[in-house]
């Protein structure tokens, strides 16, 4: 099941290759902008108590900052050690300059 769109973070906050944090409904999210388009993720590294947030993007790959594991933003798909776990990853839309971001139900 699915929530409707929750509002995350003003476009012209994220530049290109970056990610900025943001809370949404107790949710730790990360939203990237890579390649023109934007992606969000949980904001926690599966491997470490991390923030992605914190962490580097090149291309569509997020860097954690705690052990260097890299994530597929558009994926979540692990890419190398230590991380080996995926991290979830949520569908966005831009929609008059705001990034909208639709959470999953727990």
């Amino acid at each position: 099941m699915v929530n409707d769109w929750v509002f995350a973070i003003s476009a012209d906050e994220v530049e290109e290759e970056d990610v900025m944090p943001a809370e949404i409904d107790g949710w730790d999210i990360a939203i990237y902008r890579a390649k023109g388009k934007f992606y969000a993720t949980h904001d926690k590294c599966t491997h470490g108590d991390a923030y992605l947030s914190e962490g580097v993007v090149v291309g569509e790959v997020i860097e954690c900052p705690l052990h260097q594991g890299r994530f597929c933003i558009k994926t979540g798909k692990a890419l190398s050690a230590p991380v080996s776990k995926p991290i979830e990853i949520f569908e966005t839309k831009l929609e008059d300059g705001k990034i909208y971001v639709r959470l999953r139900e727990t």
